[in-house]
């Protein structure tokens, strides 16, 4: 048994020591040594293959006839294998800018320009061994044009999606200076999630040179909650057919986001009248608005505690529709239009705060609404209907918030 084991032993001995005779690199090749990198199917890639007899770190770089240096495979770490290694080569390498150029975009993958290199592969062993093999490459009718990002804006500079109707989106523009494989443009959060922003796609074709418009709202009328207030990078990246890869950015401030959700608390109404009235008596209300969102509600007037008759409506008022604002609002079966008489959910200055020039209910605050409206009109239909609503004007009317505690009235005359 001892004597197999000295035989076993004796066997790896030789198999190590004829791995550790064999070069670290070995059948480099490159094939062919001419490329054209114009994306139109002919030569367009040269073929790299070596052989690694150990595990290291391998890297690949280029030279041009000036010295300078670029990078085509930074060092990264290789196991040993049986087959060959095969890397295809396009003429693009990690970005870098010449003396007398500068951009307002970052180039992160860039074409080589024509002419004659060398091409260099290095492996290294964590034990020191090395080894560098060099081959000659020659480029030529590369398409060197890079796919540009010029006019890259965003407007305004800071917004708040929240559906209040005061800068809950953002425009971004930008110009590509050619047509390009892929362009995306998007919003990076502290967790590196990104956020993409989708492009208004019927003013240019996708990824085809020229100007390009998005619009974002911070995911908010999908349904997403928007990221949490902050100063985010946003980013427009591009790549063009050859692997020519850029990025630019901009600063985006997010403030006062939070997807609004405010509801009549308990959905109960306490009304004056619970059956029956005169006409020319007044209908009042009493309930209560609960903001159960982050983010601020905002709201205007006719303001709690207005007095309508039946022959009027908010724009009797002065106060017409406003996208994104609160208000509760009365309805009744024959009305000409849906909840005519509205009223804002508070009072300023007392559960409302002011927020620029508009009023607002803080995040997870409640606030009593009152209001009446005088009936000086017989109703066609009687006994009908009264309810309340809690509207999000130009957005929505909730179905937890619509036709809430309806109340059944007849209407005397005197």
């Amino acid at each position: 048994m001892k004597h197999r084991s000295l035989v076993l032993l004796g066997i790896l001995l030789l198999l190590l020591s004829a791995c550790s005779d064999k070069p670290l690199l070995q059948d480099v090749s490159i094939s062919p040594t001419i490329i054209t990198p114009n994306a139109d199917g002919d030569t367009d890639l040269a073929k790299i293959e070596f052989l690694l007899n150990r595990s290291a770190t391998v890297a690949i770089t280029l030279f041009d006839k000036g010295g300078n240096e670029y990078i085509f495979r930074a060092p990264s770490r290789l196991p040993v294998h049986d087959d060959a290694y095969t890397v295809y080569f396009g003429g693009v390498v990690e970005g870098y800018t010449l003396p007398d150029e500068t951009y307002d975009y970052t180039i992160l993958k860039r074409m080589l320009p024509d002419g004659d290199y060398t091409w260099k592969i290095q492996a290294e062993t964590a034990e020191g061994e090395r080894a560098v093999t060099t081959r000659t490459l020659t480029i030529r009718n590369a398409d060197t044009l890079m796919p540009g990002i010029r006019g890259f804006s965003v407007s305004p500079t800071s917004f708040s999606p929240n559906q209040d109707g005061i800068d809950d989106r953002v425009q971004i523009n930008l110009f590509l200076e050619k047509d390009v494989e892929s362009s995306r443009v998007y919003v990076l959060d502290a967790n590196n999630l990104k956020h993409h922003i989708s492009e208004d796609e019927e003013k240019v074709t996708p990824n085809a040179r020229g100007f390009h418009a998005y619009n974002w709202d911070g995911g908010i009328d999908a349904g997403s909650e928007p990221p949490e207030d902050g100063v985010y990078s946003l980013y427009a990246e591009a790549h063009d057919r050859m692997g020519q890869h850029v990025i630019v950015s901009r600063s985006l401030e997010i403030i006062n986001a939070g997807m609004p959700r405010a509801y009549i608390l308990n959905a109960e109404v306490e009304y004056s009248v619970a059956t029956s009235m005169i006409l020319s008596e007044t209908l009042c209300f009493t309930l209560t608005v609960e903001n159960d969102s982050v983010t601020p509600l905002r709201t205007t007037g006719p303001w709690a505690g207005t007095h309508y008759r039946s022959d009027q409506n908010f724009n009797s008022f002065g106060r017409s529709e406003e996208s994104g604002v609160f208000r509760v609002g009365m309805d009744f079966d024959t009305s000409l239009r849906n909840y005519p008489f509205r009223w804002g959910i508070g009072q300023p200055g007392v559960d409302l705060v002011q927020i620029g020039e508009h009023w607002y209910l803080p995040p997870s605050a409640r606030s009593t609404v009152t209001g009446c409206v005088q009936i000086t009109d017989l109703p066609v239909r009687n006994p009908l209907y009264y309810w309340m609503g809690l509207i999000h004007e130009d957005v929505e009317i909730a179905a937890v918030n619509n036709r809430v505690d309806p109340v059944f009235i007849r209407v005397y005359e005197p």
